[in-house]
């Protein structure tokens, strides 16, 4: 559907664009990235954000005020959902279709849902901001928009762990080296994403750690997070990400997978769901696994939310392991 979301993009004026809830890297990156390219092409675009942006992220929107809410009557010509591969990952609070436009999803998850009235996916790509910068092309937009190169650097450089998972492709470092050379920051970026840690979330991994088990037979890692483990490290949410990477890099195991406590606060709710974050070492489809689980992601990294607790949530992941291995 790339020609109708271009014939989009080059007839529509107004556009809103959101990321997926709780946005990473790469779903705040190419949202970046794209505004950069619509604004580059005359049109106005506005960052949807209704969620705070994880500190360590902070470091892209600079300038960029992103909006949660609208005045009666605004409306766009469309709105561009970025890195989004099921329906319940749409941002809180997302306006109507008479607000947003027809939905345009852009993405490279090759496991996802129906979600969107028109979809970009390229399930080669490495990353979202990749697929934006296939995009950019396809608009016409020849040079690299002015504030585009960090964004779509920290998309592809997250997605990819470093330019280390199986998806880096010689393209893939390529488009690095062009960011870099439009000016995007390397070691900026990697500190950001990778180094930048706070005291208090070296005490949280020290706690999740403390709570690995191993299971059929050493081919599975589990861990978990709990309220409780925040409160007492003084941590929060976004501290965590990434923490699941440490259950896939125990020797032996094909699958890592991270449970986390989340809290629901949203249409008069409050209660606790369970996030479960899963990883592959190589050959296992984790996918495969997230979809059984209403989820999806990808062949390395993919991850769900229930609406059960914590150890219901654990016993669920189980069972599904169970039929995985077989």
């Amino acid at each position: 559907m790339i020609e109708r979301a271009v014939q989009i993009a080059k007839e529509g004026k107004r556009f809103l664009v959101a990321c997926h809830r709780r946005p990473d890297a790469d779903s705040l990156g190419s949202a970046l990235g794209l505004i950069a390219m619509l604004r580059a092409t005359g049109k106005e675009a506005t960052l949807f954000m209704s969620e705070s942006i994880p500190e360590s992220l902070q470091f892209l929107v600079e300038n960029e005020k992103g909006v949660g809410s609208f005045d009666e009557g605004v409306r766009f010509d469309a709105t561009w959902i970025m890195d989004i591969a099921a329906k319940k990952l749409l941002p809180p609070n997302l306006p109507g279709p008479k607000v947003t436009g027809p939905l345009i999803v852009v993405d490279h998850h090759h496991a996802h849902d129906d979600v969107g009235d028109i979809v970009v996916r390229d399930t080669g790509a490495a990353a979202t901001g990749e697929v934006v910068m296939n995009l950019m092309e396809a608009v016409g937009v020849t040079e690299l928009p002015k504030g585009a190169a960090t964004p779509l650097y920290a998309a592809i450089v997250s997605d990819t762990g470093g330019f280390r998972y199986a998806s880096t492709r010689p393209d893939t470092l390529r488009l690095g080296a062009r960011l870099i050379e439009n000016g995007a920051d390397p070691w900026r970026v990697a500190y950001q994403l990778f180094e930048r840690w706070e005291p208090a979330r070296l005490k949280l991994l020290a706690e999740i750690i403390s709570t690995l088990q191993m299971a059929f037979d050493g081919r599975a890692a589990i861990m978990r997070v709990t309220r409780k483990m925040l409160a007492d490290c003084g941590a929060n949410d976004d501290m965590v990400e990434g923490m699941v990477n440490y259950a896939r890099r125990v020797e032996g195991a094909e699958i890592g997978a991270l449970l986390w406590e989340w809290p629901v606060l949203e249409d008069g709710s409050n209660h606790l769901e369970t996030k479960i974050s899963l990883r592959s070492s190589g050959k296992a489809d984790v996918s495969s696994i997230a979809q059984a689980l209403n989820g999806g992601g990808h062949r390395a990294a993919a991850a769900t939310q229930l609406d059960i607790t914590i150890d219901e949530a654990d016993e669920r992941l189980r069972a599904e392991l169970a039929k995985y291995f077989g």
